[in-house]
Parts: C-alpha cells; sequence; structure tokens
C-alpha cells in the first residue's frame, strides 16, 4: 500500500516579505499586507474594512510612520544609509509579535501597555469633560463589530474598541451626554482630553478618537 508523501516544508518569503510568521492583527488583518500597502504609499487610501476597523487603522498609521525614512529616501538622491532598511524591518517584526499592547523601546528595555488599560483611561478621560454622563469603548458598527467582540473576549475585555500597534492607538468611544450640552463641543472636548492623557500617560505618538453620541439624558438632578 502506498503512502502519501510528507507534505513540503512552507516556503521562505519572496524577496522583498517580511517573514512575521503568519501574524495578524486581532481582526485577522495580515500584518505583512499592510505593510504591503504602506509600501506602496497608500496607507490612507483604506478599504471598506479598514474604514470601519481601529486595529487596521491604528496598524496602518503606526507602519506609515515606521517606514517613512525608507520612502523619504526614494526620492532622495543619496546613498541609503547600511543598515537603515533592515532596522526598520526588525522593528515591525517585532511589532507584529504582540499586537494587543503598545510598544516603546527605551535604553533600558520595553515598556508594554496592554489595550484593555489604553481603553480605560480613554473612558476614564471622556468622563471627565463636562457634559459627559456615560462613556463607553463601543461604537464600531457592522462586521467589525463582531470581529472586534471575537478579539477582546478572548483578551478578557469586551467592548473595548481600541486598536493600538507600537505607540499608535485608535480608540472608538460612544457617549451619552446631557440634554441642551453642545455636542459637537463636547466631542472635540473629549478627543482633545483622550489624545492628551494617552500622550501623557501611555506616551502614545499618534493617537485617534472616534466619538458616536449614542444619546442625550436628563440633566442630573
Amino acid at each position: 500500500m502506498s503512502t502519501a508523501p510528507p507534505p513540503n516544508p512552507a516556503a521562505p518569503p519572496p524577496p522583498g516579505r517580511l517573514d512575521l510568521a503568519a501574524q495578524h492583527l486581532p481582526c485577522s488583518a495580515d500584518i505583512d499586507d499592510l505593510l504591503d500597502q504602506v509600501a506602496a504609499d497608500q496607507a490612507t487610501i483604506h478599504t471598506r474594512h479598514q474604514a470601519e476597523c481601529p486595529c487596521c487603522q491604528a496598524a496602518l498609521a503606526e507602519l506609515a510612520a515606521l517606514w517613512s525614512p525608507v520612502a523619504d529616501l526614494v526620492n532622495t538622491p543619496i546613498h541609503t544609509p547600511d543598515g537603515l532598511p533592515a532596522a526598520v524591518m526588525r522593528h515591525i517584526h517585532r511589532l507584529a509579535h504582540d499586537v494587543w499592547y503598545t510598544l516603546q523601546l527605551t535604553d533600558h528595555g520595553a515598556i508594554r501597555v496592554a489595550a484593555r488599560t489604553v481603553a480605560a483611561i480613554a473612558r476614564r478621560a471622556a468622563l471627565r469633560v463636562p457634559g459627559v454622563r456615560v462613556a463607553l469603548g463601543r461604537s464600531t458598527l457592522g462586521p467589525a463589530a463582531d470581529r472586534a467582540d471575537i478579539a477582546t473576549h478572548k483578551h478578557h475585555h469586551p467592548h473595548a474598541a481600541v486598536g493600538i500597534l507600537g505607540r499608535t492607538a485608535v480608540v472608538d468611544l460612544a457617549l451619552a451626554v446631557s440634554y441642551g450640552q453642545p455636542i459637537n463641543h463636547i466631542a472635540r472636548q473629549v478627543q482633545h482630553r483622550v489624545v492628551t492623557e494617552l500622550h501623557d500617560q501611555v506616551g502614545l505618538h499618534r493617537a485617534a478618537v472616534n466619538i458616536t453620541i449614542d444619546d442625550v439624558l436628563p440633566p442630573p438632578g
């Protein structure tokens, strides 16, 4: 009786592709594909999924920032510093191994902050804005919401609609505000406060805060 030959070992990645050992974001997006998108100067051209996904938005922003020294050299008639592309790729490879934590490298080691902590800081910062009555870490709609639920349940923190990679975060917040308050002004104040506190407390370089006003409540008292 003949037996089937053993499966062939996995082929090495093509030249120019980063072997991320099948690393994916919590939403299942392939980080290597996102890097290709950034390298093609299309980081701000979002697919339908990316337009709804804070994980992809954070990853694209972080990868674009990391890739910018390489992109700047494309049209610059100078010699590429030895080791620069390799150093960029090593940093991206390190980021890809844990997409549930921020990553800040210092002279003394690495600092990581969990996504659930970023989400908690964002919610508490929002609640300190006058007129905000309720702040929840969920406003993502459609299929992206289902993926976020699956991912955050696995991380023991449901409804944390936050995407992080490296020192970049995208946060979705759903708010209820007091009736009679200027909603647009409150939303902008929340964005400013959340971005400021994430920068000061977590050390994030880039943060985007998407606000959805889900309800208005009678004034307290």
